[in-house]
């Protein structure tokens, strides 16, 4: 199992209800569609105001197919527009995990 962490902060003038609204878009219409993602977790930073996407996956190729689907999915660029950052995340791969 990998985890991406995706960084990032909201455009000007878009609100935290506006990001939870796209969120849920986001889940239903594409995150639930894809078959290499085991979990989601949208975070909130609670000193500098930032968010994180935490996304679970079942390996590295899953991975690359998703980002590439991304490329091509209206509600993605949605999304990904009322956010503040470079779109860059970092991958993580599990070791060892206690549930």
């Amino acid at each position: 199992m990998h985890i991406a962490l995706a960084p990032f902060g909201l455009q000007a003038g878009v609100s935290e209800d506006t990001l939870l609204s796209a969120s849920d878009r986001f889940e239903e219409e594409f995150v639930s569609k894809q078959d290499g993602i085991i979990k989601r977790i949208l975070v909130k930073d609670g000193e500098g105001g930032g968010y994180t996407d935490i996304v679970f996956f079942r390996d590295l190729q899953s991975i690359d197919k998703v980002v590439e689907a991304e490329r091509d999915s209206d509600v993605c660029a949605a999304f990904f527009s009322i956010m503040d950052g470079d779109g860059s995340h970092r991958v993580y791969e599990v070791l060892k995990s206690y549930e």
